[in-house]
């Protein structure tokens, strides 16, 4: 189906196995790593010690990073393997059209079923000395949505760029698909993102 600006496609099969997939991934990985080390929107409210929130928010973005990662080879190494005249053009047109903002929207929408609950009954969950910061929170939360679709799509481009590396004995290395500025660049909106919303999560509850 056809979505956004002319030439995009949106992959649906991708897109829920991907966004079912961190969401397990989350739900696994909540289970191991510490809590102090785990962000929960639930823990915001809760009579826990608070915990140490750049390294929880960053340890909450393990699972879409791992899963874009394990997206990104899969998809790098099925279409390398199909017949075609031209793979690394069909390679790179599908990444650009196609895998790119479906990993994005998937990671960004996994987000979004997270912290569903506390956005529906904000006035049942939320602690009382911080329901008047209702707004604030909705804003960090959909940063904190978009954090999650640039580190998804940072694990598919980083599979890409590995396996770039890999075959650089053999592929013309003026044909990169996925350039280390690329990468940087959607590592920095990353960073930022999810920067922004731990530094100010931190500072209002504590």
């Amino acid at each position: 189906m056809r979505v956004g600006w002319p030439r995009t496609t949106m992959d649906p099969v991708l897109w829920v196995s991907t966004t079912f997939a961190v969401l397990v991934g989350s739900r696994l990985l909540s289970l191991v790593i510490p809590s102090e080390y785990y962000f929960t929107f639930q823990s915001l409210f809760s009579d826990r010690p608070s915990q140490k929130m750049v390294l929880s928010v960053l340890g909450k973005m393990l699972a879409p990073f791992l899963v874009g990662l394990v997206a990104g080879w899969l998809l790098d190494r099925v279409t390398r393997q199909s017949d075609g005249v031209n793979r690394h053009a069909t390679l790179a047109r599908r990444l650009r059209q196609r895998w790119s903002p479906t990993v994005f929207l998937a990671g960004f929408f996994a987000a979004f079923i997270s912290a569903w609950p506390m956005i529906v009954y904000w006035d049942l969950l939320a602690n009382p000395e911080s329901a008047h910061l209702k707004a604030l929170f909705f804003v960090l939360y959909l940063v904190y949505m978009l954090a999650f679709g640039y580190v998804t799509l940072l694990g598919l481009l980083a599979a890409i760029v590995v396996s770039e590396q890999m075959r650089e004995s053999t592929d013309d290395q003026d044909k990169k698909i996925v350039s280390l500025g690329q990468l940087s660049r959607v590592g920095a909106l990353w960073l930022l993102h999810s920067g922004i919303a731990s530094v100010v999560l931190d500072a209002i509850t504590k």
